[in-house]
């Protein structure tokens, strides 16, 4: 068990770099380090998504009520031809009619009051989920208590049944911010979502428990002294990869994480990709939560959720704290990561400092 906390903490072993390319192969503005990388390459290897004529696809520019119309539309498969449209400001020659025709004959999206249907304005986080609820015909409703999302309000049940299928989760101050208009890349993470439940979000940002990326993490680990762990700013298949220094040297080993509905996983890389998958927080992170690793060894369980634990780092509250037998205990802080492992009550690992990049 000391040698497995070894690997899950000190990241001590030598491996082979993996190289990663810097930007996608579809658009050359498109980079791997962008929170909505895996989601625009998989819309764009669907065909969903496509480019401007220089090569880019300007993901963090405002989504149009006109491209979300061809989004959507080559997602469901409908009828793009350009054609006329009952819009006054929909010509026949421009790119989404066809897309926009269609989509308003399925009932998918509808004009404004006064017969217009502004292709040019940006979308909204209301309207996209009213697109989203209708093009995929959604019912079930989650129960929701976003503060500024009320009954009296058109997206209202759109809202919810959204959340209910774990394609938004809201802000982490309560709010939707409903009004607020969204980019490409936010339009094409939703749009996966709807898609495939690989991209599906059901944690609060407030319950997560992978390092955050913003951050530089230094760890007092023993029998290897100062471990530090960087964002390569890097993705590889939808893992976060982080890398990793002792005594000042960067090693070759690269730390892996990623986290889904299921829980929170740790791996490293070789030159043939990720290997070695381990589930280390299993959720929902509640008490009683059981589990085992990757090979079936070792009986895992969270034993609180409520813990505060005071490192060189600070004093994190809300911890939670898991059985992993032989008298090993490992802590994680929401938002923040492991801080923390002992044997036997005594400290081999803990989180020294965290601090900007």
């Amino acid at each position: 068990m000391k040698k497995s906390l070894s690997v899950l903490f000190a990241f001590a072993l030598v491996f082979s770099a993996f190289a990663l390319s810097a930007s996608a192969a579809g658009f050359k503005d498109l980079k791997q380090s962008h929170r909505f990388y895996d989601e625009m390459r998989f819309l764009e290897a669907q065909g969903i998504i496509s480019g401007y004529p220089d090569n880019t696809f300007r993901p963090d520019d405002r989504v149009t009520r006109g491209a979300a119309a061809i989004m959507i539309g080559r997602t469901l498969g409908l009828n793009g031809k350009q054609r006329a449209t009952k819009f006054p400001d929909v010509g026949r020659n421009q790119a989404a009619s066809g897309y926009i025709a269609s989509a308003v004959e399925k009932g998918i999206i509808q004009g404004y009051g006064d017969g217009t249907y502004r292709p040019n304005e940006t979308v909204t986080r209301g309207q996209m989920a009213i697109f989203l609820s209708r093009a995929f015909k959604l019912k079930e409703e989650a129960s929701t208590s976003f503060k500024d999302v009320g009954p009296n309000m058109a997206a209202y049940t759109h809202v919810k049944r959204i959340l209910a299928e774990n394609i938004t989760q809201g802000y982490e101050d309560g709010t939707y911010r409903p009004n607020i208009g969204i980019s490409r890349a936010q339009f094409s993470a939703f749009l996966a979502r709807a898609l495939d439940d690989q991209f599906k979000v059901d944690l609060p940002a407030e319950t997560s428990y992978m390092m955050n990326t913003n951050k530089v993490y230094r760890y007092n680990v023993d029998e290897v002294g100062t471990t530090v762990y960087e964002y390569t700013g890097q993705k590889l298949n939808g893992w976060n990869l982080w890398d990793v220094y002792e005594g000042g040297q960067k090693i070759s080993a690269k730390l892996a994480e990623k986290e889904n509905s299921n829980g929170y996983y740790m791996s490293y890389v070789e030159s043939e990709g990720i290997i070695d998958e381990t589930l280390l927080l299993k959720y929902p992170a509640k008490v009683g939560q059981t589990w085992t690793d990757r090979e079936g060894h070792g009986q895992y369980k969270i034993v609180s959720v409520s813990e505060t634990v005071t490192t060189p780092a600070g004093t994190f509250r809300n911890v939670v704290k898991v059985d992993g037998g032989d008298n090993v205990y490992i802590y994680y802080a929401p938002g923040v990561g492991r801080i923390k492992a002992t044997i036997g009550g005594a400290t081999v690992s803990e989180l020294a400092s965290i601090s900007n990049r």
